[in-house]
């Protein structure tokens, strides 16, 4: 019986370590491939780290240039169609229900951080990025030089898949 209630455990163990990690990985495996330029930032918490904060130029919407169904209040969810346009991916509109998308565009949810008249912050949910102690700051010191390659799922959901600095991939030793 004891067998039985260990093998159990194990099995929930694993489904829900599989929930939390398995919609990341379709996107990344499945997911549309974006370049998006940042504006980092480099922060270190005790608890998790050091990571570098990433503001992206998509992260502020200018409702006077961006086309958009209604007003947004913070909180809310939005979602933008994001184009490519010479090097990076920009936004094209933005909405609250998920937009049909053709094959040279890409869906982003992301959620209103605050709106200030025509202007509103987007949080992406990929505004950190994990780097190994020490390797914040030479990041940080190569701030213009930034961007993101994301990979973009089916749902809308953007997750982080490199780095680069100059248009190199970032790697840690």
């Amino acid at each position: 019986m004891n067998s039985k209630r260990f093998l159990l455990l194990m099995a929930y163990s694993l489904i829900i370590i599989s929930l939390i990690f398995l919609p990341k990985a379709v996107t990344l495996s499945l997911g549309k491939d974006i370049l998006l330029k940042t504006e980092p930032v480099d922060p270190r918490d005790i608890f998790r780290g050091d990571y570098v904060t990433l503001n992206y130029e998509i992260s502020t919407i200018d409702l006077d240039i961006i086309p958009y169904d209604h007003d947004f209040v913070a909180g809310e969810p939005i979602y933008a169609i994001l184009s490519e346009k010479e090097k990076y991916w920009t936004i094209d509109s933005v909405s609250h229900t998920k937009p049909d998308t053709n094959g040279e565009e890409v869906c982003m949810k992301g959620t209103i951080r605050w709106p200030n008249g025509n202007i509103m912050n987007v949080r992406w949910g990929i505004e950190s990025y994990f780097v190994p102690e020490g390797e914040g700051i030479p990041i940080q010191k190569q701030i213009e030089n930034t961007s993101v390659v994301v990979s973009v799922g089916p749902g809308c959901s953007p997750v982080i898949k490199q780095l680069l600095i100059d248009d190199e991939p970032v790697t840690f030793e």
